[in-house]
């Protein structure tokens, strides 16, 4: 209806906008103002990672099973973060950008599909607390297996009930989750590198 086109309209108008700021035959006064214009209308990160830098937000009571996890009191909590290009986010605000494979306690062997429930900020650096899928049982053996170049696996659809720290730089890629069965998901990573066959 209406609303619809009211948005498409929208939409359109900022897209254009956007396109002929980014033309060399811009007059450079718009282009000196781009960075503003950017800040408005894109979308807003918490934080960034990009050569140390940190924007400062004040520090917040953190819940009851992040505090057992990392020991401290207070933290800082993002809802969202870039790291080195990539976009995470917990899971209550963009469950896409929460679903990541990761490597345990940064060890390199088994990577590992898991939800991203919190990121937080410590003295110590920026973290996510991760519940992990749960492994196949034995009696569920991994059709992709025998697949080594097709990067899927089969994982239990249930979550671990414990949180984990995994820290940003142990996160392999995202993930897209398919529903196999009510009590399976298939995880397909979307890491950026591909296997040369």
């Amino acid at each position: 209806g209406q609303q619809e086109s009211t948005l498409l309209f929208s939409f359109i108008k900022a897209a254009k906008l956007k396109c002929w700021l980014n033309r060399t035959s811009c007059p450079p006064i718009f282009r000196d103002v781009k960075s503003l214009f950017d800040r408005f209308v894109s979308p807003a990160v918490d934080v960034i990672l990009e050569d140390g830098l940190i924007h400062p937000t004040s520090k917040e009571n953190i819940p009851d099973d992040l505090r057992c996890l990392i020991k401290v009191q207070q933290a800082v909590l993002h809802a969202r973060i870039k790291y080195k290009g990539t976009m995470y986010a917990r899971e209550s605000t963009h469950v896409g950008n929460s679903l990541i494979l990761f490597y345990p306690d940064g060890v390199m062997h088994t990577q590992i599909p898991g939800t991203i429930k919190y990121i937080f900020r410590t003295e110590h650096g920026v973290g996510f607390a991760v519940r992990r899928h749960h492994p196949l049982l034995s009696s569920h053996p991994d059709p992709f297996r025998h697949y080594p170049h097709f990067p899927a696996q089969l994982h239990s659809s249930t979550l671990a009930d414990h949180l984990e720290v995994v820290m940003p730089e142990w996160v392999v890629s995202h993930f897209a989750r398919w529903k196999f069965s009510p009590q399976h998901i298939v995880a397909v990573s979307l890491c950026r590198v591909r296997i040369p066959l």
